[in-house]
């Protein structure tokens, strides 16, 4: 009961800001930008954002290698996919690491390792978009010269920063594990401690390490660039360095679940950011709903693995969050 509750309170977030966004549009001027991507620009986006793709697998190849587990790339492709495809409609933008921790558990038989090499797979990629981001901010002020904007974007990077370092820092885990144990949540605490151990073999790696986060670097500046020369495409004049500061605010607040799968969440971001830097509800509409779309398109292969694996399913509605228990 109570999960339907809150399934029925994000729906109802979602439903809410779309509604708000989408009675402030014009649909007339956005259908005319849209009608500036063709179908051979479309193909091409798709192409580069798989091969995005394909880059972040060979990173987290590299992070199973450093933990001592090998997985061929087939697996975590198609593991990607899915996920993409889950994080349409599952709450928050998490739905979809839950689906890999599943498939590389399944393979290695160990769930904690699988969660550290997602937890870090993903972690690096934010962390990697963040540096982006703080090297960008001193011109992007002079463009977007906005506090709140400074001041939400410094917010989400230390709201990251601060949920890092519960999950890493043993000093933080020993200050927690008596409260742990009041609320009889010890397995929470010795599964800490286990990834916590994974996360320093991890870190002993340099190679795999700088390797990682080197890789993390071109795919952020990949993906700030995949918005760019979209919001081109579509004649919004927005420039790259702001893009560089507005993408991390929009990726950790669209982490957070309280809507469905960030609808209605992500578009009102996009449409508060532009509006700070004089461009339009349309503009931020048309750019936000671009590249859902053509995420979607790229998620259908996604479908046909799930069909293929109903037991992932069966896992995937058990466990609602990445630090839960996986069966291998």
């Amino acid at each position: 009961m109570k999960q339907k509750l809150i399934l029925i309170l994000k729906t109802v977030v979602s439903i809410s800001l779309l509604i708000w966004v989408f009675s402030r549009v014009d649909f007339a001027q956005a259908w005319q930008q849209f009608q500036n991507l063709s179908l051979p620009f479309i193909i091409f986006a798709l192409l580069y954002y798989t091969f995005l793709q394909w880059l972040s697998c060979i990173r987290w190849q590299i992070v199973l290698k450093a933990t001592n587990y090998s997985v061929p790339m087939t697996g975590l492709l198609s593991s990607y996919f899915a996920g993409m495809f889950l994080n349409i409609f599952l709450p928050g933008a998490l739905g979809g690491d839950v689906y890999r921790v599943y498939r590389v558990a399944k393979i290695t038989s160990d769930s904690e390792g699988a969660l550290v090499s997602v937890f870090l797979e993903r972690f690096t990629g934010l962390a990697a978009l963040s540096a982006l981001a703080v090297v960008g901010l001193p011109p992007a002020f002079q463009l977007i010269g906005r506090w709140d904007i400074i001041l939400i974007f410094f917010s989400c990077v230390g709201a990251l920063v601060s949920g890092v370092l519960l999950i890493v820092s043993p000093q933080l885990l020993r200050i927690a594990e008596p409260i742990l144990h009041k609320l009889r949540l010890e397995g929470i605490a010795a599964r800490f401690a286990k990834i916590q151990l994974l996360l320093r073999q991890f870190a002993q790696h340099r190679k795999a390490l700088m390797s990682s986060m080197v890789l993390s670097l071109i795919l952020q500046f990949g993906i700030v660039y995949y918005h760019y020369f979209i919001a081109q495409q579509l004649g919004i004049s927005v420039s790259f360095l702001a893009l560089l500061v507005f993408i991390p605010i929009v990726v950790v607040v669209t982490l957070l679940p309280i809507s469905l799968g960030g609808l209605g969440l992500k578009e009102g971001l996009w449409v508060y950011l532009f509006s700070r830097i004089g461009l339009s509800v349309e503009d931020a509409i048309l750019l936000s709903l671009t590249i859902t779309f053509l995420s979607w398109l790229l998620s259908f292969p996604g479908a046909a693995i799930l069909l293929l694996d109903s037991t992932g399913i069966q896992v995937l509605s058990k466990n609602k969050s990445p630090g839960a228990k996986f069966r291998s």
